[in-house]
């Protein structure tokens, strides 16, 4: 079981580098449906922000860290009330 995170968070951080920054969040929502704490949703936000700003933007790295924080939470506090989610599928 914990192989499987393993591998996936590699994957995930490698799609950050590798791939564009769409399909590093497919795989980061994902990530969150099927693992418990899944909190390298943060990171890869974090890390493909800093690859992928543009520079002279208004939203600084700050807010952006909030910002993905939010959405992680509220999405943990969302997957309790999906009828189709069944917790012990959550590694």
């Amino acid at each position: 079981m914990i192989i499987r995170r393993v591998i996936f968070s590699i994957l995930l951080f490698l799609s950050v580098f590798l791939f564009p920054w769409w399909v590093m969040f497919i795989l980061a929502f994902i990530g969150i449906f099927i693992f418990k704490n899944f909190y390298e949703f943060i990171g890869a936000g974090i890390v493909s922000y800093a690859i992928y700003t543009i520079p002279g933007t208004k939203m600084t790295p700050f807010l952006f860290s909030l910002i993905i924080c939010a959405v992680y939470l509220s999405i943990q506090i969302l997957r309790r009330y999906i009828i189709l989610y069944n917790n012990d599928i959550s590694y």
